[in-house]
């Protein structure tokens, strides 16, 4: 695999973490004189195993605007910005680990995709962690390829459609939240973790991705809690600090427009998610069924 190769899939693994109504949840009321929609993700499904998903997308034309964690930009874009934001300055993977553990990560990398630490040490521990358990599920999965991310999917249809397409932040907001939110060197340690139980994290995503099929929000939930892999107060730059930053944007943009939000499952789940938040925010947020 050469370097672009790489940079691609990174790029497709950061924009994009069968299904039924709790998936798909309607919002209305509190003064919307439309109502719009809200549609989790996840860019490890393939829209094939998305049950009713021409209707989802059928019903995501109906609406005025498509929302989604941020408009995708070209790969060409998207590479560059990459490049800038994922490259490790002063350092390098051989310095934040251990001889051993450099060694471990060399051979693993080199296995799972036949380039090793002379080819990617350069790259900052989080970029290489999304791209270790990413393929590691895969090749767990019997994945091929990677699928084509439902988001883009959704993006490119409402584009066809004449539609707006929205972001609720920048593909820089989303890579400094992805890869500057902890010191490299706990960085570091969360990739040999991932690293060394290879196995335990291939069965967790085993099973989230299960619970994404179902739209079982509870167990999703509970398997999200049960990550080890980081801290509860680590995960809140990821996933809570960005649920709030985007309900500070969603009322506007709902109140001037009816629109289809699509953002990865995670954002929906718990009593910080999105169903939850909006419930408390004054609006009707009702389970959708196709």
């Amino acid at each position: 695999m050469n370097k672009k190769q790489i940079l691609l899939l990174l790029v497709t693994l950061l924009i994009t973490c069968s299904t039924n109504a709790q998936l798909l949840w309607k919002i209305s009321g509190n003064g919307l004189a439309k109502p719009s929609y809200l549609f989790g993700t996840h860019h490890l499904v393939d829209k094939d195993q998305i049950k009713n998903i021409d209707q989802i997308i059928d019903l995501s034309k109906q609406t005025d605007a498509v929302v989604g964690k941020m408009e995708i930009p070209d790969p060409a874009t998207a590479q560059m910005k990459m490049l800038q934001a994922g490259m490790l300055t002063g350092t390098t993977m051989k310095e934040l680990l251990s001889p051993e553990d450099y060694q471990l990560a060399d051979n693993e990398f080199q296995q799972l995709m036949g380039a090793g630490m002379a080819q990617l040490g350069m790259m900052k521990p989080m970029l290489l962690e999304t791209l270790y358990c990413s393929m590691t599920f895969m090749k767990a999965y019997g994945m091929t390829k990677q699928p084509e991310a439902i988001d883009a999917i959704l993006q490119k249809a409402a584009k066809e459609n004449n539609k707006k397409v929205i972001g609720l932040e920048t593909l820089d907001q989303q890579m400094d939240i992805i890869l500057n939110s902890l010191p490299l060197k706990r960085q570091a340690e969360i990739l040999m973790k991932e690293i060394k139980e290879k196995q335990k994290g291939i069965d967790l995503l085993i099973q989230i991705t299960d619970a994404y099929k179902a739209g079982d929000m509870a167990k999703a939930e509970a398997l999200e809690k049960a990550d080890w892999s980081m801290t509860a107060n680590e995960k809140k730059p990821l996933i809570e600090n960005r649920n709030n930053s985007w309900l500070a944007k969603l009322p506007e943009l709902m109140k001037s427009q009816s629109c289809f939000i699509a953002v990865g499952f995670f954002h929906l789940v718990d009593d910080k998610g999105l169903v939850a938040q909006l419930k408390k925010a004054g609006y009707t947020v009702e389970a959708v069924t196709l």
